[in-house]
């Protein structure tokens, strides 16, 4: 048998037991089920939330969530189905929070960039923190993040997860619940928009397409 399959089959069966067994209220197993998974949602979370406390709080909220739903589960792609629980609950903070609108402040820090003391730090020497390139760096950051923002959640999703994190055309179908040709139209329809959209940010430049042309196929 090919060893790929016998290892794909032994890890669907672990997840199957602590599936079973957290159902019964092993909440060791609760944590081993979900643990592989953290990670990927709590990026997910961060990239709705725009902040890592909102994120460890959808998080939270998340795996209280799943917990609750064990019984309830299928069991299949119970990874994509914990990742989207997060996701809709860092989508819930974020609407909560836009209607209470505040303006964050970092604790110790005055308006100038001085700490509670008055003192202005000192910026550190060398080409990284050159004032120029660092505008540059951060208006061509903003512009690609702006252009994100306004092309489909599920083709910005596909693309960041493919581009960004690394993960395979399988893996995102996996994650997002989608077959592998609806990944490879998000990505494909997404990266188009965002070209679209950066074409005229600078003459003879398209950052979407370096951000974008590692992973291409």
């Amino acid at each position: 048998m090919d060893e790929g399959l016998t290892k794909g089959a032994g890890e669907s069966q672990e997840r199957l037991r602590l599936l079973a067994a957290a159902r019964l209220g092993d909440s060791g197993a609760f944590r081993a089920l979900f643990t592989p998974d953290l990670d990927l949602a709590w990026r997910m979370a961060l990239r709705i939330t725009g902040e890592p406390a909102g994120a460890d709080d959808a998080l939270q909220e998340g795996l209280i969530s799943a917990y609750r739903a064990l019984d309830r589960v299928e069991p299949r792609n119970l990874r994509g189905w914990f990742v989207r629980i997060v996701q809709n609950a860092a989508r819930d903070a974020l609407r909560r929070e836009r209607r209470r609108p505040t303006l964050p402040i970092r604790s110790g820090e005055g308006s100038d960039g001085s700490d509670e003391r008055g003192t202005v730090a000192e910026p550190q020497a060398g080409a990284a923190s050159d004032p120029v390139l660092a505008a540059e760096r951060g208006e061509l950051a903003g512009e690609l993040a702006a252009a994100l923002e306004q092309i489909p959640e599920e083709r910005r999703t596909a693309i960041l997860l493919y581009d960004v994190d690394g993960y395979d055309y399988a893996e995102i179908a996996e994650i997002t619940g989608c077959s592998v040709g609806t990944v490879k139209s998000r990505i494909s329809r997404g990266r188009e928009e965002l070209r679209r959209l950066l074409a005229g940010l600078r003459p003879g430049t398209n950052p979407g397409d370096q951000a974008l042309r590692g992973r291409d196929d």
